[in-house]
């Protein structure tokens, strides 16, 4: 049965030698860039658990923790809250950035050229402009405020799971959020946080549904962000993106449950 992944090869090793010595029967896998620990004999699973747990909240007090999760930085040797990010993360980051700059350098074409068209039918010759929308925005707080989210949700899927991972959940809620927006509002709008509520939607019912992956969002993060989500719908109803906010939550969701579900039935499937 599965019962530790990670992307960090130190962690992993750290954790076998501690079942190992405990005389637990336990193997380490190689899947893609993540390290999976397996345990051979199903009896000893929860006594496996136990211990992982307690040495994960050991790590928990000696050093720093996942803000999102409270859990241990899985970057164990090597830290650093850039170092640990993955090249999805960054360079999502990066474009970002370089487009928020773009107007000051070489004027508005560039903006003009990754919004949404003015109607849903220019998408067939220009079918860029479904995604691009995100890497738009409109003042450094509304960038900052992104981005912040963006590099902790981001490197948190793809550290756990894979960049493929975050690529093709980053794509779909990218979509959903979009679209949801244009037909609300029209082609006039911009930024990464329906993406945000995507990912978030996504850690949050992947770790509902798989509590075994031991990794889910702090309880308190959820609300605080839920929360966000009433005040722009009641308050800030003209100047944000609010149907791409509710697009990107509820595709996130889904696709966590999907994902989280199949993840749990293989864990459970496993010999």
């Amino acid at each position: 049965m599965e019962l530790v992944r990670t992307p960090q090869p130190e962690l992993a090793s750290h954790l076998m030698a501690l079942l190992q010595e405990r005389g637990m029967a336990v193997s380490l896998h190689q899947e893609g860039d993540q390290q999976v620990i397996v345990v051979d004999q199903q009896d000893q699973y929860q006594e496996c658990y136990r211990l992982v747990q307690r040495r994960l909240s050991q790590l928990h007090r000696q050093q720093a923790v996942e803000p999102l999760t409270g859990r241990p930085q899985p970057n164990l040797l090597s830290g650093g809250w850039f170092a640990s990010m993955g090249w999805v993360t960054r360079a999502v980051l990066f474009a970002c950035v370089v487009v928020y700059l773009t107007p000051y350098l070489f004027g508005p074409q560039v903006y003009q050229a990754l919004m949404f068209p003015q109607a849903a039918a220019d998408l067939t010759s220009q079918p860029w402009r479904l995604i691009t929308p995100m890497l738009l925005h409109f003042g450094l707080l509304h960038i900052l405020f992104n981005l912040l989210w963006w590099c902790d949700l981001g490197r948190m899927i793809e550290r756990f799971q894979s960049s493929l991972q975050l690529v093709g959940v980053t794509l779909v809620t990218a979509v959903v959020s979009n679209l949801a927006q244009f037909y609300t509002t029209g082609p006039h709008f911009g930024g990464l946080s329906g993406v945000v509520y995507g990912l978030l939607g996504y850690l949050w019912i992947y770790g509902k549904v798989n509590p075994g992956a031991g990794y889910a969002l702090r309880r308190e993060i959820v609300i605080f962000m839920l929360a966000w989500l009433v005040i722009c719908f009641v308050g800030l109803s003209g100047i944000v993106a609010n149907a791409a906010h509710l697009g990107g939550l509820a595709s996130g969701c889904a696709l966590g449950a999907l994902f989280g579900l199949w993840r749990r039935n293989m864990a459970a499937d496993a010999p």
